[in-house]
């Protein structure tokens, strides 16, 4: 995008603001949401095991979400109180230096009362000596008094830093509790997800229908792909940003890492082909949209699990599978770079991976001739 400002949405049938525009977006996603109920698969017991996979994958999803945040709260709390600690020090640094100069001036005091201050007293010194010793002796005296006001005031800054470190601590606690307590949370469902994906291809295995199970999850896709495609015809993303369609070789991956497949490889069972590429990587890795565009689709989708596709203008669209949390909503705008979504192995991955496609008017098209 030049200037580095977004696109707008422009509808060419009276849709004038963002607002509406992001209204029609959502219409739209609740209308193909009914895709799922249209499109269903020859086992029940399939359909039962893809749904509690499904319920799992979201709440994974959640979980880790709530992981993160409460982590990221932690590191926060203990920002605080390094700072806190950092003050502390600095305060009693603070102390001990007035202690000093309070001690230093009563020693001065102290020579005085040797012969100094009883001469002024008793006016055993010439006029102009006397002034001179009052005037140093009142000297000596506020600075006596301001330093021991400024050591007050030392002190208490001290103990109210103590109370609140004390009360961030608390919190941080309670953080770390809530923080053990999602992580557990968080092993079972992970578990559970593992059991069902095992439950499920041991159902594929003994029916022999891990191909009709592949073509069925591309059939899912394709379909909501052209239900998107149908519906966002009259709208169209406008705005001074660079067309997708000249970018060949110019767009950062999506995510650090080589991919374990490619484009057209044929895939493990059938006459069925990759039509992306499936980036393993460790689990909570940011997901990067690769150009500016709009969250058409961010959802659970059979095959792809919790699924995010951005829709880039003129038909040109990226999609980003087996996520174990989306962090864009459907509406939201995107720019190249930005994390959309966390690694994972929702819909049914053995392992964590991404799986990325691009697709010009639903078409998959080669990524290796638009990623550097």
């Amino acid at each position: 995008m030049l200037l580095g400002s977004y696109p707008t949405f422009a509808n060419s049938n009276e849709l004038t603001s963002e607002a509406e525009a992001r209204a029609a977006i959502k219409a739209i996603n609740d209308e193909i949401a009914t895709l799922e109920q249209l499109i269903t698969s020859q086992s029940k017991k399939q359909d039962e095991i893809q749904s509690q996979l499904r319920d799992t994958d979201i709440a994974i999803g959640r979980a880790n979400e709530a992981l993160r945040k409460t982590q990221a709260s932690l590191d926060q709390r203990q920002r605080d109180i390094n700072e806190l600690e950092a003050d502390g020090l600095r305060v009693e640094r603070r102390i001990n230096g007035l202690q000093e100069t309070l001690e230093t001036s009563i020693g001065v005091f102290s020579v005085l009362k040797k012969g100094g201050d009883l001469k002024i007293l008793f006016g055993d010194s010439a006029p102009q000596e006397t002034e001179r010793n009052l005037a140093y002796f009142n000297l000596l005296l506020n600075q006596q008094l301001d330093t021991i006001d400024e050591f007050e005031a030392a002190v208490y800054q001290l103990d109210a830093n103590r109370v609140q470190l004390a009360a961030v601590q608390e919190e941080q606690e309670k953080d770390r509790a809530s923080l053990t307590q999602t992580r557990a949370k968080l092993v079972d469902q992970r578990s559970e997800q593992k059991a069902l994906v095992d439950q499920l291809s041991a159902s594929l295995a003994r029916d022999g229908k891990q191909v009709a199970a592949l073509r069925a999850d591309s059939v899912r896709l394709n379909t909501l792909l052209a239900e998107l495609l149908e519906r966002l015809a009259n709208l169209s993303l406008e705005g001074e940003y660079d067309d997708f369609a000249a970018l060949t070789g110019k767009l950062r991956a999506p995510l650090d890492g080589a991919s374990k497949t490619w484009f057209g490889q044929k895939r493990e069972r059938g006459d069925l082909r990759w039509q992306g590429w499936l980036i393993p990587a460790d689990r909570g890795s940011s997901v990067r949209s690769v150009h500016y565009g709009r969250v058409i689709y961010a959802d659970w989708l059979r095959g792809q699990g919790l699924l995010t596709i951005v829709d880039h203008g003129n038909g040109w669209m990226s999609l980003y599978g087996h996520n174990e949390s989306l962090l864009k909503e459907t509406g939201e705008w995107v720019a190249p770079g930005e994390v959309i979504a966390r690694v994972g192995s929702s819909g049914g991955a053995t392992e964590p991976a991404l799986y990325f496609e691009i697709r010009s008017g639903g078409t998959p098209v080669n990524p290796a001739n638009w990623i550097r």
